[in-house]
């Protein structure tokens, strides 16, 4: 679901999601819950942990907003159904007495929905993070995790990492362990200081902890410095490697759940080979290389582009199709940290203001339909050539359903 969202609406989305749940008996009181909020990764952080907790064989419920359509409520990693969903959005409505957004009924209908066919645990994502999310309202919480806080959200929150780390340290609940990645130290000073008032403890991870030892399209093989878990070491399917904060918080997570439930080596093993991570580096053809993908900061970029280059090189022309999302036009900083790694690239835009040197760039301008641009490209691709297709969750769906999804 979109995570567009005004500050006034802001204001209104989590009392009025309280007062929905009040109505409903308070569902979400039936079942321990994992808050994941942050700026970047909570779908991931939420799928890795679902993948591991299912293949512990615990009954899992997910709420992840961020998540594609269709996929934002899940039982074990399998998305439920509109027809399923329906009468908990029904009875939803009627709690709402109207005037309520989509996400919030969702929210609403999700938890009635764990409540009712008893899930062991629920794994909830932020819809935009920080102390007025709507997703605060899980009294049985036993963990918070913080994932990246690169961006804040300054139209919401205010500029400046501090107050995006106020906001994320202002989720932690008393007596409950907040994780994160963060190392900024500013960030963390925020941290440590608001737990201490929220009477919360401050768990610190380090991302660099984590790291692919060996990289091929098949697959990744990953290393841990700190093999408290018993690993020693797990195989992905191939991921950009701005997931290796991700991974390194929910292991984290992982390491706290241990002692009170049933997760061995095997399970995270198992439940970290095939994450469910739509359009976060998935590969949907291997002849031609076509790699989805959803970065949009100058960090991801960079990372993407060390990504690709850790793989084996398919040997043909590199392709980058950059699909604005309407609204945000892409900074310069982000295109240059893309665009010198491939051999042309189109930019799949409605409008630009006109800011970017698309001449010094050396980017060729297309109209604003995915689809099309994609067409456009895939018409002279080569087996050997790779296509990265970068821009927001819808259109790399509507990418996808063009190319066609992978052989199973």
């Amino acid at each position: 679901m979109s995570a567009t969202i005004t500050k006034e609406e802001l204001s209104r989305t989590l009392p009025r999601t309280r007062e929905i749940l009040a109505r409903l008996g308070n569902p979400q009181g039936a079942f321990p819950a994992i808050h994941v909020t942050g700026t970047r990764g909570k779908s991931s952080v939420v799928a890795f942990l679902e993948g591991i907790l299912s293949s512990a064989g615990h009954r899992v419920g997910v709420f992840s907003p961020s998540s594609p359509p269709g996929t934002e409520v899940r039982i074990s990693g399998d998305p439920v159904s509109g027809e399923t969903l329906r009468p908990f959005l029904e009875e939803a409505r009627r709690a709402s007495r109207g005037g309520a957004r989509p996400v919030e009924l969702l929210c609403a209908a999700s938890f009635l929905l764990f409540a009712e066919v008893g899930v062991e645990i629920a794994l909830v994502g932020a819809e935009i993070g920080g102390r007025k999310d709507l997703t605060n309202c899980l009294p049985r919480k036993i963990l918070t995790l913080v994932s990246s806080l690169t961006e804040g959200r300054p139209e919401l929150f205010g500029g400046g990492i501090e107050r995006a780390s106020w906001e994320e340290a202002s989720t932690a609940s008393p007596g409950v362990p907040l994780l994160t990645v963060e190392r900024d130290m500013e960030a963390l000073a925020v941290f440590a200081e608001r737990l201490r008032e929220r009477g919360a403890a401050l768990v610190m991870l380090d991302p660099e902890a984590v790291w692919p030892e060996r990289t091929s399209w098949e697959g990744f093989r990953w290393r841990l410095g700190d093999d408290s878990l018993g690993l020693r070491e797990f195989i992905t399917r191939p991921l950009g490697l701005y997931q290796r904060e991700n991974l390194a918080l929910t292991l984290g997570a992982v390491g706290e759940l241990l002692g009170g439930w049933d997760i061995s080596p095997e399970h995270i093993r198992r439940g970290l080979l095939y994450p469910r991570l739509d359009v976060r580096f998935e590969v949907v053809s291997w002849s031609p290389y076509v790699v989805l993908d959803r970065a949009r900061t100058p960090r991801e970029a960079k990372l993407l582009v060390e990504t690709l280059k850790a793989l084996p090189d398919p040997g043909g022309r590199k392709y980058l199709l950059f699909i604005v999302e309407p609204g945000i036009p892409p900074t310069v900083d982000l295109l240059e940290g893309l665009v010198s790694y491939f051999d042309a690239t189109v930019v799949c835009a409605g409008e630009l203001d006109g800011g970017l040197p698309l001449d010094r760039l050396e980017v060729e301008l297309f109209g604003g339909d995915p689809t099309r641009a994609w067409e456009e490209i895939s018409g002279e691709l080569e087996p050997d050539d790779l296509v990265l297709v970068l821009g927001p969750k819808p259109a790399l769906m509507e990418v996808r359903g063009a190319i066609g999804r992978p052989p199973s």
